[in-house]
């Protein structure tokens, strides 16, 4: 429970690696001494006393300097529209690879199997060309 909260937190947290590790190390060991105490503790006791993640998060990113705050945003921000654009391709290449097939009748199927029943071939459909090999 301990670690699922820390790395919830640590989700959340936009400020730079050195402040986020220090910060996170901070609440690693409020959270070993917490757990010490109340070691039969569930996790409405640990909101109850530390605060849902997000509240948390917010709470450490007050210790940040702001303009590391908005840095990191930015550096997000900016990833993820890298991340966006880059599916963008990926699905533009592959529905372009789709369309192609399509509209050059379909799927090419080869075949390197030898004992293949003769009526496989004929249950194929019409817009399939299928080369087979022998060895």
């Amino acid at each position: 429970m301990k670690e699922r909260y820390l790395h919830s937190v640590r989700i959340l947290m936009d400020c730079s690696p050195e402040e986020k590790e220090r910060l996170l190390s901070r609440l690693s060991n409020a959270l070993a001494a917490y757990f010490e105490d109340v070691p039969d503790a569930d996790e409405k006791a640990l909101i109850a006393n530390f605060g849902t993640p997000e509240e948390c998060a917010a709470r450490l990113l007050d210790e940040c300097t702001p303009t590391t705050v908005v840095i990191e945003r930015q550096k997000k921000s900016r990833k993820h529209r890298v991340l966006m654009t880059i599916l963008a391709v990926l699905l533009v290449i592959t529905t372009g690879f789709a369309l192609y097939l399509w509209s050059n009748g379909g799927l090419v199927i080869i075949s390197t199997y030898h004992n293949v029943p003769p009526d496989y071939w004929d249950t194929m459909p019409s817009n399939h060309v299928i080369y087979a090999y022998d060895d």
